[in-house]
């Protein structure tokens, strides 16, 4: 038994999550990318690029994209 996958901190005694909280874990993840079209595209290019079909820097210009840096000022 351990805690539910999703990062609620309940135990989920028969699996990785609590009934409906993997739900809960894809809707985050989802928002955090900035939406599905975004999160296919960044597993198709991390697919991509662990094939070797995508260079380094055209997969880093994605991820920077998807995940602009924050003014840190």
């Amino acid at each position: 038994m351990g805690d539910c996958r999703c990062g609620c901190g309940e135990p989920a005694n028969n699996g990785d999550f609590i009934a409906g909280h993997s739900q809960k874990l894809t809707s985050s993840l989802v928002k955090e990318v900035g939406g599905l079209f975004a999160l296919q595209e960044l597993i198709q290019s991390a697919k991509q690029y662990s094939y070797g079909e995508k260079r380094t820097k055209e997969f880093l210009d994605l991820i920077r994209r998807i995940f602009p840096v924050k003014n840190l000022k």
